[in-house]
């Protein structure tokens, strides 16, 4: 959920990137439930820091290429990262389970029709760590009201069984007397997220954001806690 709070906060702010480019700095207060048995709710400043260009990113997320543009809105291929579930150290029931980060492919479309906008992205592992896939269908409406910028955006993600079973699952191997395996399945789950960022000054915007995402079948895992995860980010960003 951090993750996506991240990337919303660099959209908001990249869409006005220059075509010779411009950077951006700032410092993100975010927050997560804990969906694992075992975890603390989460709180952190995270950095922000990108360069972007009409065609290009590179940030703390990421970089992202434009490789097409179509006149209602453009494709781009990214690499990513994804950082391993963080397992509580101190819970017995995570005792010798491990996931490792790993690199992800991926590519992406966003029509824009005036003021909404309707996204596609799909994302692959191609560091063999999980081998899984995902993919997010995305509906948004940005409202501009003086130095203020709305975006609302409701969706859907799917992720396929390597995936869940890399964030989720308890492989045979894994299992103990008090940790039952459990085989993860494909899920098509909800999210929604809100960001509302206002222009201080010509360079310097202030963000709020908040996230919701469902688990789905995921939270009959005996890892998890939870049936779905929150998150939230304040922050302040400056552009040159």
């Amino acid at each position: 959920m951090l993750k996506n709070i991240m990337s919303m906060a660099l959209l908001c702010i990249a869409s006005s990137a220059a075509a010779d480019g411009n950077w951006t700095v700032g410092v993100l207060g975010a927050g997560a439930t804990g969906i694992y048995v075992g975890e603390d709710d989460a709180f952190g400043f995270v950095p922000i820091l990108s360069y972007d260009t009409e065609k290009f990113h590179i940030g703390v997320d990421g970089l992202s290429y434009q490789i097409y543009d179509y006149g209602l809105g453009q494709i781009d291929v990214s690499l990513g990262y994804r950082q391993a579930p963080e397992f509580p150290d101190k819970e017995p029931l995570f005792d010798g389970l491990k996931r490792e980060d790993t690199l992800e492919l991926g590519i992406g479309t966003q029509l824009e029709f005036g003021d909404v906008y309707f996204g596609l992205n799909a994302l692959a592992d191609i560091a063999d760590e999980h081998g899984g896939t995902e993919a997010d269908i995305t509906l948004g409406y940005v409202i501009v009201a003086g130095g203020f910028q709305i975006d609302a955006a409701v969706g859907a993600t799917f992720r396929d069984k390597k995936l869940n079973q890399y964030l989720y699952g308890v492989s045979a191997a894994e299992a103990t007397a008090g940790r039952s395996a459990f085989q993860a399945q494909d899920t098509t789950t909800a999210f929604a997220n809100l960001t509302v960022a206002y222009a201080i000054t010509d360079n310097i915007t202030a963000l709020a954001q908040i996230g919701y995402e469902d688990l789905g079948q995921n939270s009959d895992s005996p890892l998890v806690r939870k049936s779905s995860s929150n998150g939230f980010g304040v922050g302040l960003a400056w552009s040159f």
